[in-house]
């Protein structure tokens, strides 16, 4: 498997462009390009486009870059709940669907996927990612590879966020942690300027930390015990215990802002409980910056519940931000990674 590192496509100054140009990076990103081939205004000449999917438990996105025409296509479709062998074929279509919308055929693209859970280097198995049934028992590469016509990299989704944090934006510290909430948990690291995964594809399940609910319940051994609070069905069922009623994640997030006080009490404990977590990564790896990302992750309310309880016991001492890129972090990340393949 082929890790993120050096730009084999001459694609890396062109592509951080038209990420610009959309409006996913910052103002005056694109002027941090890397040294590459490509004029960054223009088409590539034929180069190979690439192609960046994020698979989640309810939502796969997937984006093309066409270097011809120096623009970004994107498609969001709801995954397919079967998972297995349908979630792999609805990649696949996703990817056909893109390179024929930008008039790329015969040219098949580079692919990165970023998904949930811990695919394993050996095996091609996804484990630990419960909401895509099946993968744990096949070999998703090589299942894509057969489909595509072109073998993808497969990462862990927060591994691919963090890379894309990494990649993109240059010069915002050294080792990153990223932490992305919103079907469930989950956590990437870039230590040494490398996606660090550890032996098996485990490192980074933070979902699995004992705190939250209780770690030996067989209820939590699914999902883990952190990821039963901290996730976008953790926060609606303790509102739904507190408040006596359902309410999904965003409108308790919209409820707390309009005074309702269980929404409220229901973020300031996904704010300690996150400040909890990021402690236990600290106390660990010792990052110099952690983003928080994800659909819950990224929104101001958890950045400033979380900020709040790590001010009562670290001060200004662990450096906390929101992500650059809100939702699209997976998919930006698994672009710089098929930049890189």
């Amino acid at each position: 498997m082929v890790m993120p590192g050096t730009d084999r496509t001459g694609l890396a100054v062109p592509l951080r462009r038209a990420l610009a140009d959309a409006g996913w990076l910052p103002s005056g990103s694109a002027a941090m390009a890397p040294s590459g081939r490509g004029d960054p205004g223009a088409g590539d000449g034929g180069a190979v486009p690439v192609v960046g999917v994020d698979l989640g438990g309810t939502k796969l996105h997937a984006v093309l870059y066409d270097p011809d025409r120096h623009r970004l296509l994107d498609r969001v479709e709801r995954t397919d709940p079967r998972g297995g062998t349908a979630v792999t074929s609805q990649i696949a279509r996703l990817v056909e669907s893109l390179t024929a919308a930008a008039g790329l055929t015969g040219r098949p693209p580079r692919v990165a996927v970023g998904c949930p859970g811990a695919p394993d280097p050996a095996t091609g198995a996804v484990g630990h990612a419960p909401n895509i049934p099946g993968w744990d028992r096949m070999d998703v590469p090589a299942d894509l590879e057969a489909r595509l016509g072109a073998r993808p990299l497969v990462h862990n989704d927060a591994n691919l966020a963090a890379w894309g944090e990494h990649a993109w934006l240059p010069g915002r510290g050294g080792d990153l942690a990223f932490v992305a909430v919103g079907t469930g948990v989950g956590l990437g690291l870039v230590l040494g300027g490398r996606i660090y995964a550890g032996s098996r594809g485990l490192a980074g399940e933070v979902a699995d930390l004992p705190f939250g609910s209780d770690p030996f319940d067989p209820a939590n051994l699914v999902h883990g015990p952190l990821e039963q609070q901290v996730s976008g069905g953790g926060v609606e069922r303790r509102y739904l215990e507190l408040a006596g009623r359902r309410r999904p994640a965003p409108e308790v997030f919209a409820a707390a802002a309009d005074g309702d006080g269980a929404a409220a009490q229901v973020l300031d404990e996904l704010g300690r409980l996150l400040a909890l977590a990021l402690r236990a990564v600290r106390a660990i790896v010792d990052p110099a910056t952690f983003v928080l990302g994800g659909g819950v992750g990224s929104r101001p309310e958890t950045l400033a519940a979380t900020r709040r309880w790590l001010a009562r016991t670290e001060g200004e001492s662990l450096q906390v931000r929101a992500s650059a890129f809100g939702e699209r972090a997976a998919v930006a990340g698994a672009l710089a990674a098929a930049v890189a393949a």
